[in-house]
C-alpha cells in the first residue's frame, strides 16, 4: 500500500488566537506549510471541522512535473525556516503561495480565481490541468467531493484508496 501525504499552506496562529479576515490583511499571522499524512490533512477537514467541503482531483501533470512541484514545495517550506513570511488574505494566501513558488517564467497566468478560496478547481478545469473524463465541471466537482468517503473510511488503513472510489481518471502509478 502506497503512503500519500499532503502539503497544506495555512496561517500559524498563537495559542488561543482565532482567524480573522481583517487580521489576515495586517500581518497578524505567519504563513506555515504543514506536511502530513493525507488521512490527517483530509480527516481534520471532513471528520472534525464542520462546513468544509474537500475535493480530490487527478491532475494532468506528468510524474516529472509532479516531482518538480514537490521540490518547489520543499524549497518554499525550507525558505520559511530562514525567513518567516506573513500571511495576507489577498497577496500571500494559500493559493497565491502555490503560484508564487513556481519559477517566475513558469507561473500560471494571473486570474481573479486565484484570490478566492474554492475557485481554483474551476480555473484548473478551464486550463485542462485536471482529468475531467469528459464531464462538465459541475458533475466532475460533485463526483470529486470526498467528505462522505473520508468520514466512512476514517481510521481505515486503506483510507487513501477508499476516498478515491468514483475517482475520475486512472490512479497514477508514481
Amino acid at each position: 500500500m502506497r503512503r500519500r501525504f499532503c502539503f497544506s499552506i495555512e496561517t500559524r496562529k498563537k495559542l488561543g488566537q482565532t482567524y480573522s479576515t481583517i487580521g489576515g490583511l495586517y500581518r497578524q499571522f505567519e504563513l506555515i506549510y504543514i506536511v502530513a499524512d493525507e488521512r490527517d490533512v483530509i480527516r481534520v477537514r471532513t471528520n472534525y471541522r464542520k462546513g468544509e467541503d474537500i475535493y480530490l482531483y487527478r491532475t494532468t501533470i506528468s510524474p516529472a512535473q509532479a516531482r518538480e512541484r514537490f521540490r518547489e514545495y520543499l524549497h518554499s517550506l525550507n525558505a520559511l525556516r530562514d525567513k518567516a513570511r506573513w500571511y495576507n488574505a489577498i497577496t500571500t494566501n494559500c493559493t497565491t503561495s502555490i503560484r508564487a513558488q513556481h519559477p517566475p517564467g513558469e507561473r500560471m497566468p494571473w486570474d481573479w480565481r486565484i484570490l478566492l478560496n474554492g475557485k481554483g478547481d474551476d480555473l484548473m478545469y478551464e486550463r485542462h490541468l485536471i482529468v475531467t473524463g469528459g464531464l462538465p465541471f459541475a458533475e466532475l466537482k460533485a463526483r470529486s467531493l470526498v467528505n462522505a468517503r473520508a468520514q466512512a473510511a476514517n481510521d481505515a488503513a486503506d483510507f487513501s484508496e477508499r476516498i478515491r472510489t468514483h475517482f475520475v481518471g486512472a490512479v497514477p502509478s508514481y
